[in-house]
C-alpha cells in the first residue's frame, strides 16, 4: 500500500513542477490580460453541458517562476500550453468531485507561483492581487454571459479558496447569492478580517448558501503558518464542526487519477479525521505522512502537511456532500 500511493503521488507532483527556475525578489514580467469571452481562457471551452446547475472552479497553484526574454515571471501565462497543461489535470480531478451533474466553469488565470507563497505577506497580497482581477473579471463574465440564472456552486483550493473567499466578500450580491448552493474554499484559512454577510460557515452536510473549508496535516504541529488561523473548520468525514472522531468507516473514498482525469486507483475507509478546536486543522490518521511529502514544496508543506492531496483523500466524501447541498438547495427551490 505505502509503495502505490507513493506512486500515484508522482501525478502530484508531476503538476508541480512543470516550469520551474530560480526565484528572484524582484515583481517580474507581467503578461497578457486573458479575454474570457474567448473560449480558449475557460478550461474545456467553458460550454454548458445541458445540467441544471453550475460549477465555478479555480484551480490551485500549479506553476513555478519562469523566464520570459530574460525577466523573471511570478505568474501563470494563460497562453502558454505547457502552463495550461500544468493545471488541467487538477481541474480533472475537481470536475470530478464538484460537476459530476453540472456545468463546470473553471477560467485560466494569471495566478501567482509557488515561490510567491514563500514571499512576506506584503508580497504575497500585491502579486495576488493581479491574479484576483482575472477571476474577478472571469466570474463577472460568467455571471453575465455564462450561467443563465442557474444555480451554481462556487469551489477553488488552495490560491483558488483564497479567490474564493475574495469573490464572497467583494463581488457577491443579494442576487448571485439567492443563487449560490454553496462555496467551497477548500485549503485556505477563513480570518478575522474575511467578513462579509455572504461568508456564513457551514455546521452540517446539508445546509446551503454556507461555505465549506478544511485544511489536513498528520498533527496540529504540521498546519503550515500560511493556512493557520482560520475562523473555521469541518470536517468532511463526519460534517460536524467539533472534535468528535470520524472513523475510517465514514471515509467513503481517496482517489487518484490520471493526468487525462481517469481514475487510477481509489481507496475507501482508508483514513480517519477529527478537528483540532484549538487551531482548527483536520487531523488525519490512517496513512503514512512520508508518504505524501512532497519535497518540491518542502519551504512550505513539511512532512504530515496533506495540502497537495487534501482533494485526493476526500474526493467520494466532497462529491457526495456536494450532491446533498444540490438536493436541498432544490428541494427549498420547489
Amino acid at each position: 500500500m505505502r509503495y502505490k500511493l507513493s506512486i500515484l503521488l508522482l501525478v502530484c507532483v508531476a503538476v508541480f513542477g512543470l516550469s520551474g527556475c530560480k526565484e528572484t525578489t524582484a515583481y517580474g514580467a507581467c503578461l497578457a490580460e486573458p479575454d474570457y469571452s474567448l473560449p480558449e481562457t475557460w478550461f474545456e471551452g467553458g460550454c454548458a453541458d445541458g445540467k441544471l446547475y453550475d460549477v465555478f472552479y479555480i484551480v490551485p497553484t500549479c506553476v513555478f517562476d519562469w523566464t520570459d526574454t530574460g525577466d523573471t515571471c511570478h505568474y501563470m501565462d494563460v497562453y502558454n500550453e505547457s502552463h495550461r497543461q500544468s493545471v488541467d489535470a487538477p481541474l480533472r480531478l475537481a470536475k470530478g468531485i464538484f460537476a459530476d451533474d453540472a456545468n463546470f466553469y473553471a477560467p485560466y488565470y494569471r495566478q501567482i507561483t509557488i515561490e510567491s507563497w514563500a514571499e512576506c505577506e506584503d508580497t504575497i497580497e500585491t502579486r495576488f492581487q493581479l491574479a484576483f482581477k482575472d477571476i474577478r473579471n472571469a466570474f463577472k463574465y460568467y455571471m453575465q454571459y455564462l450561467n443563465g440564472g442557474r444555480p451554481f456552486i462556487l469551489a477553488g483550493h488552495s490560491q483558488g479558496g483564497k479567490a474564493v473567499i475574495e469573490l464572497l466578500k467583494h463581488e457577491m450580491c443579494d442576487e448571485w447569492y439567492g443563487r449560490m448552493i454553496a462555496a467551497y474554499p477548500l485549503g485556505y484559512p477563513v480570518r478575522e478580517h474575511d467578513a462579509s454577510p455572504y461568508l456564513v460557515p457551514a455546521f452540517d452536510a446539508y445546509s446551503t448558501g454556507v461555505f465549506i473549508t478544511f485544511s489536513s496535516v498528520s498533527s496540529p504541529d504540521r498546519l503550515s503558518p500560511l493556512l493557520s488561523g482560520s475562523l473555521y473548520a469541518i470536517n468532511p468525514l463526519n460534517w460536524r464542526v467539533d472534535s468528535v472522531y470520524a472513523t475510517k468507516d465514514e471515509h467513503l473514498g481517496s482517489v487518484f487519477i490520471a493526468e487525462d482525469g481517469n481514475v487510477v486507483a481509489e481507496y475507501p475507509h482508508l483514513i480517519s479525521a477529527y478537528i483540532d478546536n484549538t487551531t482548527n486543522a483536520l487531523v488525519v490518521s490512517g496513512i503514512e505522512p512520508d508518504d505524501y511529502y512532497v519535497p518540491e514544496l518542502s519551504a512550505l508543506f513539511p512532512v504530515g502537511n496533506y495540502h497537495a492531496v487534501e482533494l485526493n483523500f476526500f474526493y467520494r466524501n466532497l462529491q457526495q456532500n456536494v450532491k446533498e447541498r444540490v438536493r436541498t438547495f432544490s428541494n427549498s427551490s420547489i
